[in-house]
């Protein structure tokens, strides 16, 4: 792992376990007020991109850290790379159609569920299926608990799905305000995504 990656991971666990609640800090050049649902239209045309930064996660019994390569080719597939996590090395995590493949070093496993998949095998439930639309700053299909925006409309609460995400930071990528700072807790976990770099 270089020197970046390491401290991109040392940084984001560093977030994941501080104290301090998180605060909504969307500071954009050009902020512009943006009514709800066009705004969610507009983010939603986004729907393949690349994401390098650091995801940490943990619950009652165990954490982990990692830096993040996660390349999304629409809504069916997408390929993340998680370097550093569980003590290995690299662990792959791909997706296309309705199967799931997990590998870490010479273990694959597949599966067509991956939430259940990384529970059993990170021992932590990730809300795989759910991210492909939080980590957009979009509610996923379903059932909404309750939200909240700024004075923007950018969705810095959500709850869904047994979850409160907070999107404490956003970025604008080619016009469109995406979040590079998400905080996840609920169902007896807490995970926290870094974003350095959006690519669309």
């Amino acid at each position: 792992m270089t020197s970046i990656n390491r401290s991109i991971v040392l940084f984001s666990f560093f977030l994941l376990t501080a104290c301090a609640p998180p605060r909504p800090a969307v500071e954009l050049p050009e902020n512009k007020v943006m009514p709800v649902e066009q705004r969610k239209a507009k983010t939603a045309t986004i729907s393949s991109w690349e994401i390098r930064g650091a995801m940490a996660a943990k619950n009652k019994n165990k954490g982990w850290s990692a830096a993040l390569n996660w390349k999304q080719s629409g809504p069916g597939a997408y390929h993340i790379r998680l370097m550093g996590p569980l003590g290995s090395g690299t662990v792959l995590i791909d997706k296309k159609g309705d199967t799931i493949a997990y590998q870490d070093g010479s273990k694959k496993i597949t599966s067509h569920d991956a939430d259940k998949l990384l529970a059993e095998q990170t021992g932590i439930r990730l809300p795989v299926n759910n991210l492909y639309y939080w980590v957009r700053g979009l509610p996923a299909p379903g059932p909404v608990q309750g939200e909240r925006r700024d004075e923007y409309n950018h969705l810095v609460q959500l709850k869904q799905s047994g979850y409160t995400i907070n999107f404490t930071k956003y970025t604008s990528v080619k016009g469109i305000d995406l979040p590079s700072m998400i905080r996840l807790e609920g169902n007896g976990a807490m995970v926290k995504v870094v974003i350095q770099n959006w690519t669309v």
